[in-house]
């Protein structure tokens, strides 16, 4: 041993530890006396824990035949001479003695080896090997063992997932295959540099947060500006919140220290502070709105071509809109497009269209397979001798129609490489509605209109209609009124008298008898609310807009049949909200608010109460909408008034149109309120018979709402009174030419979403991680901690509450547990509101729940339970004896497989590249028996009997190392009957027999072949690019050999020994 050098050092907590040692921890040398053969040890507490464990501190020598060389786990906490970090893996040297080298990540996201002797490594991460223990005797209970038996499993599922997941798998948000394979397409290249053009409701803005969530945990205060339209600003930093543990601020509320920061893309050009600082990545939300604002467009044009990473989040560009496709080509790469004329960007467009058109053919011919299987052959040859696509030609030859699936899988295979690959620009990224094999909600539209009563009936809604129409058609000839003012004034008539007067007098309206008659229906309206009860038993009197909702939600939501029915109500107007909020409690409704007046605590109390109480059935929401809030428990929404602006609509409706619905409640059911022979009859034609807005999502034609509600705006300036219904034809046929496109672009992109191995490979992944019990992750992480010393209580199910006062320092003793950072969770809703930390292991349970702490990756409390599990030298080897229903007595060995990221390491490779791959090696753990002659392996029953915790739980310790006063302990007896030398050849041959074993089955369970495929795919892919757009062929040659080094870590992935026990079985 040499000064420098990382060792196990033994701990004496009881007496069995002085001859029988189990307690170790990790100490550097720092001093070795030869003569008495005495080291001299230091410990690091870089995670500040001494005061927990101030026992293991007090012995700094230990004799040399007390310590063992010892690695470093995974993970484990480092400080270098440049700064702090953490070890990635371990370099494989051959030569004896030598200082052992950790490839280590530093916070600022670079990659360095490191010897250890330059490295202060925390002193709980020890490494030390479980066939070390077994060779020494070094049985931990049974117990240990079952416990960390389920956590690890588990977690090696996770960590062998795909790059990103196990961020995304800690998020508040369901475990999506479409977005995981955009996820793992981003990390494809660096810098990421991406287009995100999912169509509403897929969740663009998880992508996105779970890449820069990858990021953050690559990099130490990484700095993001997120750009977004004014209306949005509050719902990012909600959903960074709430999802994604990301503590954003405003940009104009923001210091230059803040690292996530938001700012309003209408206000760009005034946050000049905020422009000029450096950032890590840009995401842009919306980004097609900059289409139709040059300044602004200008701006963000400058910060894409300053900023390595950029995520632009945008309607789904289309093709035979060229300027535009061009000019948001432009923002994602500005070196390419810039410079390209719009001539030549057309000309590239002609190309692929007739591919597309090609392509189209073929996969619509597919549901009809046998029938045209010859046309598609013949198609695909002619293509094939189109492109001069040598890779594309064998794939087509390949082809055997007689084949037992008459070469349809082949056909797939050859769609899927010309979609993915033949495309103007790979780096947008385009998951539809239609192929996304979620749950997804249905919308359904009410109509709940009503005649407007003038003041002949005592109720002059109708007189105040026709004055302002008067007042704005004489404005607008004057020229002065703006856009936004006229519809405000529209928007306010048609939702209540007091919407109306707030924006007059805001406006300053000087039009007298307006505002006279304006006071008067306010008057009318009020009379009308004190008499609620009589009109409401009399509905055929009423006369206001708001007592036609509550009507119908009276008699058709909520009544006495109901059993907890949600309702959200949307008003573009907090004073029109707070009198319907009056009405519903005069009734006895129990409702809560969600405005843009209320703070922020406020707000969550309101969506606490809702979310939670049963008793609260309706939430009454501003223009604010909820933003970035989950009402998923709703299934009736309840529009007093229509914006005049699709996206608008669109945001309302996807309050409650979000992925992951129960699956008993998947109808959303929308109730417009609205007047009959209006502009607001005209209104919401259009929204309604134009787009079909309340009945199916925008669905791609989000990039055209900019040019209707130009035709919106044109229609009123030209005509207040008609010009509405006179722009409805030409608002239908742009709508259904756009549709025509998108559904067209859609069908060449389903090649490449429902036939590309990656999406096969990403849902058979999912399947195998959501195969696992959720309840049995849990009970296993809890029946861990519990041992380990940290408690917890159940407040209800699914629901625990953890404390620091729960954690017990003299029971962690053994394993060294270090405690949650409490610290953490101070500014937690759930602190706040309980005083308490509670939270849930249910994913399902923290979405419906945003009150509650979700403890998965990233979480405190889950990192310091598998933290220490994963990490601990306890439960990696035991030796037990027990009943069962068949003879055995050998060895059962649990391996874990992972590329070998040492040889990317090496080359300066991003292990990110290995991204997409982890999954083509198994994603369980290998487990191996090997019995001792005599004996035959019945791996079923062996399986059934190691995996259920209760026979781990109930056997026979013969590890234990204290016996009865003059009687050998079981641990001496197992000594006795298995020497040391005897017992070193049997655990040797066994190791042999177990290694060869794994290696067999890691083969048999890894599928390198599809990984293979997928790579050539990328390969060709980036091929194909570069020659169809010209750019350096020589660049291809780099990505080949990278992702030639990404193959040779599969193909010698590294197994390696996570557990062992020593069973002795009888019936």
């Amino acid at each position: 041993m040499r000064v420098g050098q990382y060792v196990r050092c033994p701990i004496i907590f009881e007496e069995d530890d002085i001859k029988y040692p189990r307690n170790f921890v990790l100490g550097k040398i720092i001093d070795i006396n030869s003569i008495s053969e005495i080291a001299k040890v230091k410990l690091y507490d870089l995670k500040k824990t001494k005061s927990f464990y101030m026992h293991v501190f007090k012995n700094d020598s230990f004799s040399l035949d007390k310590i063992d060389r010892c690695g470093a786990a995974k993970d484990a906490q480092v400080i270098t001479p440049l700064g702090a970090g953490k070890i990635l893996t371990r370099r494989i040297k051959n030569e004896v003695d030598a200082y052992y080298e950790y490839f280590v990540m530093l916070e600022n996201g670079t990659i360095r080896v490191f010897s250890e002797n330059m490295l202060e490594i925390e002193y709980t991460a020890a490494d030390y090997q479980p066939i070390k223990q077994l060779l020494n005797y070094e049985f931990q209970h049974p117990i240990w063992f079952a416990n960390r038996l389920r956590v690890s499993n588990n977690m090696h599922v996770v960590n062998n997932t795909v790059y990103g997941f196990k961020e995304l798998a800690g998020c508040r948000a369901f475990l999506m295959a479409h977005q995981i394979s955009s996820i793992v397409r981003a990390f494809e290249t660096r810098p990421i540099r991406y287009m995100l053009a999912d169509e509403v409701g897929l969740g663009k803005t998880i992508e996105a947060c779970t890449i820069v969530k990858v990021l953050n945990e690559e990099k130490k205060n990484l700095r993001v500006l997120y750009v977004v339209p004014e209306a949005l600003v509050h719902q990012w930093i909600n959903e960074l919140k709430y999802k994604f543990n990301i503590i954003a601020k405003e940009s104009e509320y923001a210091y230059t220290s803040h690292n996530h920061i938001v700012a309003s893309m209408e206000k760009l050009n005034k946050q000049n502070t905020v422009l000029n600082q450096q950032w890590d990545v840009l995401i842009v939300d919306e980004t097609h709105r900059l289409l139709n604002n040059t300044s602004k467009y200008d701006l963000v044009l400058k910060l894409s071509k300053g900023i390595a990473n950029v995520l632009l989040l945008s309607a789904t560009p289309i093709q035979n809109r060229k300027e535009e496709y061009l000019r948001l080509l432009r923002l994602l790469q500005p070196e390419q497009y810039c410079g390209m004329s719009l001539a030549m960007f057309s000309n590239i467009l002609a190309k692929q269209e007739r591919i597309q058109r090609k392509v189209n053919s073929m996969i619509f011919h597919m549901n009809e397979y046998e029938e045209y299987k010859e046309d598609i052959l013949d198609q695909l040859l002619d293509l094939a001798d189109d492109l001069h696509d040598n890779i594309l030609s064998k794939l087509i030859e390949s082809i055997d129609l007689n084949a037992r699936d008459g070469g349809k899988a082949k056909i797939k295979l050859s769609l899927a490489y010309i979609s993915d690959n033949y495309r103007i620009e790979r780096n947008i990224i385009r998951n539809r509605r239609v192929y996304v094999n979620e749950n997804l909600g249905s919308r359904h539209l009410i109509e709940v209109s009503y005649h407007m009563s003038d003041i002949d009936k005592g109720y002059g809604e109708r007189n105040v209609y026709f004055s302002l129409l008067n007042y704005i058609q004489r404005e607008i000839s004057q020229g002065n009124l703006e856009t936004q003012d006229i519809f405000s004034l529209l928007q306010s008539m048609f939702s209540s008298p007091w919407a109306l007067k707030n924006v007059i007098s805001r406006m300053n309206v000087r039009d007298d008898n307006l505002k006279m008659m304006v006071d008067t229906w306010t008057l009318q309206a009020e009379e009308e609310l004190k008499q609620i009860g009589y009109l409401l038993d009399n509905p055929e009197e009423i006369k206001s807009r708001l007592l036609y909702a509550l009507d119908y939600i009276e008699q058709e939501i909520l009544t006495d049949s109901s059993v907890n029915e949600k309702i959200v109500v949307f008003s573009e107007f907090p004073e029109t909200i707070m009198k319907f909020g009056w009405a519903l409690e005069s009734r006895g409704k129990k409702c809560v608010y969600f405005t843009k007046y209320m703070s922020a605590q406020d707000l969550e109390d309101s969506v606490y109460t809702f979310q939670n109480s049963d008793n609260c059935q309706v939430m009454l929401c501003d223009a604010t909408g909820g933003e970035g809030r989950n009402f998923q428990n709703a299934d009736w929404l309840i529009h007093l008034d229509l914006p005049w602006n699709a996206n608008a609509i669109e945001q309302r409706i996807g309050r409650l149109d979000r992925l992951g619905r129960d699956i008993n409640h998947l109808q959303i059911k929308s109730v417009v309120i609205y007047s009959l022979n209006t502009i607001e009859t005209q209104l919401f034609s259009i929204w309604n018979k134009g787009l079909n807005l309340f009945k199916q999502s925008l669905s791609g034609l989000e990039i055209i709402t900019g040019e209707l509600n130009q035709c919106i705006d044109d229609a009123l300036q030209d005509d207040i009174f008609n010009g509405l219904e006179n722009a409805l034809k030409d608002i239908i046929e742009i709508t259904a030419d756009t549709r025509e496109a998108v559904e067209e672009e859609q069908l060449y992109d389903s090649g490449s979403i429902i036939y590309k191995p990656l999406s096969l490979a990403v849902d058979q992944m999912l399947r195998t991680y959501n195969s696992g019990d959720t309840n049995l992750f849990q009970s296993s992480m809890l029946a861990w901690a519990h041992q380990a010393g940290l408690d917890c209580t159940t407040v209800e199910e699914e629901v625990f509450q953890f404390s620091d006062s729960m954690f017990k320092p003299r029971a962690a003793i053994q394993s060294l547990l270090i405690p949650p950072n409490w610290e953490k969770y101070k500014d937690t809703s759930i602190l706040r509101k309980e005083r308490k930390i509670l939270g849930t292991f249910n994913r399902l349970t923290a979405i419906k729940r945003e009150d509650l702490l979700f403890y998965a990756p990233g979480d405190p409390v889950f990192e310091s339970i598998i933290g220490n599990a994963i990490n601990s030298c306890r439960g990696r080897c035991c030796a037990i004896a027990a009943n069962a229903t068949f003879d055995f007595k050998g060895f059962v060995f649990i391996y874990n497989t992972e590329p070998r990221e040492s040889v990317l390491l090496e080359r300066d490779i991003p292990l990110q590249l290995l991204s997409q791959f982890r999954m083509y090696l198994p994603m369980q753990q290998i487990v191996v028996y090997v019995p001792l002659p005599g004996y035959e392996v019945k791996e079923k029953e062996l399986t059934e009997f190691l995996f259920n915790p209760r026979n781990i739980y109930t056997s026979d310790h013969l590890g234990k190392r204290g016996g009865k006063r003059g009687c050998m302990s079981p641990l001496e007896k197992f000594m006795s009957a298995f020497p040391k030398v005897q017992w070193q050849r049997i655990v040797s041959n066994a190791v042999k027999d177990a290694r060869a074993a794994a290696d067999i089955k890691a083969k048999e369970l890894s599928d390198t072949e599809s990984a293979k495929k997928e790579i050539a795919r990328i390969i060709s892919g980036y091929t194909s690019e570069y020659l169809y757009l010209g750019k350096n062929l020589e660049e291809v040659d780099l990505i080949k050999s990278r992702y030639n080094a990404v193959y040779y870590a599969l193909t010698h992935s590294i197994k390696t020994l996570d557990s062992v026990a020593f069973l002795y079985l009888t019936r």
